[in-house]
């Protein structure tokens, strides 16, 4: 992966490092691939994140962007419900297959994301991302 495609975890508020609060699913790195979905906090920013991430050096040109970015807001409380209630000892495990890791997998890719841009000035801006919360359902944390 070159470093122009570098993936990054900074805060869309302030730009700052975010802390990976659950790792939900993650392919590669590779050199011309790479995807994943994680849970992030900005402790500065008192806000957290669902970050679906992808690097396709494959795509055809124009056909579609070889890095795109889709991110939901989570409230603080939302964060701190799934700290407390996701049921696996391994949370940051990106490669874990547990129900609770299905359930975060399965819930994660079926909620609203905005789509953001890589590169530029809207990457940084948090003006109309999409918001999804978290809930706990037959024991296992769930987005929604």
């Amino acid at each position: 992966m070159s470093a122009r495609h570098t993936p990054s975890d900074n805060c869309l508020i302030c730009r700052g490092e975010q802390e990976v609060v659950i790792g939900i699913e993650e392919r590669g790195p590779h050199e011309r691939m790479y995807d994943y979905k994680r849970v992030l906090f900005c402790a500065a920013c008192d806000v957290g994140e669902l970050r679906s991430f992808s690097y396709d050096d494959f795509v055809e040109f124009g056909e579609e962007d070889d890095v795109m970015v889709w991110s939901a807001v989570l409230v603080s409380s939302d964060v701190s419900r799934l700290r407390a209630s996701f049921a696996c000892t391994t949370p940051l495990d990106h490669q874990c297959k547990c129900a609770q890791h299905l359930r975060a997998y399965a819930t994660g890719v079926r909620v609203d994301k905005t789509l953001l841009p890589e590169y530029g000035p809207d990457r940084h801006s948090p003006a109309g991302r999409s918001v999804v919360s978290v809930r706990v359902t037959d024991g296992l944390a769930e987005f929604c």
